[in-house]
């Protein structure tokens, strides 16, 4: 019996913690993990792909009553409906306003003392959703951040990496250069997203875009910012 109220705490307790939504905080600008990230990408591509699965599921298929006229209309009402669906979820969780910020690692390759030039580059790979038949998963064009699909043992996989560049020229003066390398595992480029859902769903499309708003090199550990760019212009 005590084994019995031991693992019905243990249910009810892991119950919240499976079930918490991952874009509950109200905060407009959030800096997260890699992983919470993920999860929050995930949890937005999960309301546009049930939207897209609801319309296949219930509307494909005409009635043998249904005028060709009646059907047409019937299909246009539940796109209208699946899309005001998905703008109310965008608009409750202010996914047009909200920013969100991850860290991706940087590796100081090597520098030029002629040029004042240094090579850095990010093993860093963001999980998303990768493109299915249903849904697409799209990065705004950008110079840094590009969505990359492969795959492997027959299953596709998607990552946000900042490879668009392969290698990212940092133009900084000796001093910087050799403060940085020495204080290397705490620099780390911070790139910030947000959600574009204004085409979410067409009924004849679906899709999430991505939209990187910043990318910067920075130190996390005394918070200097080297360098940055606004993506958004």
């Amino acid at each position: 019996m005590r084994l019995c109220f031991v693992i019905a705490a243990l249910l009810l307790l892991a119950g919240p913690l499976r079930a918490q939504d991952p874009l509950a905080s109200p905060e407009m600008e959030q800096v997260m993990t890699i992983e919470s990230f993920s999860d929050v990408v995930k949890s937005v591509w999960d309301v546009i792909k049930k939207g897209a699965d609801d319309y296949h599921d219930e509307t494909l298929s005409r009635s043998e009553f249904e005028t060709a006229s009646d059907f047409e209309a019937r299909l246009q009402q539940r796109r209208n409906d699946i899309a005001a669906r998905i703008q109310t979820f965008a608009e409750t969780k202010k996914l047009s306003e909200r920013i969100f910020a991850t860290w991706y690692a940087a590796k100081l390759v090597r520098y030029d003392a002629d040029t004042q030039i240094f090579t850095v580059t990010s093993p860093t790979e963001l999980p998303v959703p990768p493109t299915t038949e249903d849904i697409t998963t799209v990065c705004a064009p950008n110079p840094y951040i590009s969505l990359v699909e492969s795959s492997r043992r027959g299953y596709k996989f998607a990552n946000l990496l900042l490879k668009a560049k392969q290698e990212y020229s940092w133009h900084v003066d000796i001093k910087t250069a050799r403060t940085a390398k020495g204080d290397e595992p705490n620099v780390a480029f911070k790139v910030w997203f947000r959600f574009d859902l204004s085409q979410a769903f067409t009924g004849t499309t679906a899709q999430l875009v991505i939209v990187p708003v910043r990318v910067a090199l920075m130190n996390r550990g005394t918070n200097t910012t080297y360098w940055s760019e606004d993506l958004t212009k």
